[in-house]
């Protein structure tokens, strides 16, 4: 868990809670440059719940070989929890861009900047987007 089992408090708005399943994976040479090191962590299964003060809640999932068959990432909203709505791949750095924009206060004035710095990275490393058995296309379309 990133944040613990009790969540992180979102004064006057709610509770984020955030855990990551990830595994330290060694670079392909043709895909990636090693001056940035030999390895990289790689996502395995992730799991964001907002939870308003308001008694609404939204939850980003992303979990291989759970309890359900839903095996792509997707979104279960408040007005039906048992819903599995398909997205793309949620980075971390985009859930808490979500959370804010639905009301939660940045403690940061440049809370854009410093999302888009960290989402980047991951981005420019991704194998995947929309569905793990996708491969990231590294070579531009012709």
């Amino acid at each position: 868990m990133l944040n613990g089992p009790t969540g992180m408090e979102l004064p006057k708005f709610g509770t984020f809670f955030a855990q990551q399943r990830y595994e330290l994976v060694e670079c392909d040479p043709e895909r990636f440059d090693y001056s940035l090191g030999r390895f990289r962590v790689s996502t395995r299964m992730y799991t964001y719940k907002l939870v308003a003060n308001e008694g609404w809640e939204i939850r980003w999932h992303w979990h291989p070989g759970g309890n359900s068959p839903e095996e792509r990432p997707h979104i279960h909203p408040s007005m039906n929890l048992k819903a599995h709505l398909p997205t793309a791949r949620q980075t971390l750095e985009e859930v808490v861009e979500g959370v804010i924009v639905l009301g939660a206060q940045a403690r940061f004035d440049d809370w854009k900047d410093r999302l888009a710095v960290s989402d980047a990275i991951h981005k420019l490393h991704r194998t995947w987007v929309n569905d793990p058995a996708e491969q990231a296309r590294t070579e531009p379309s012709a």
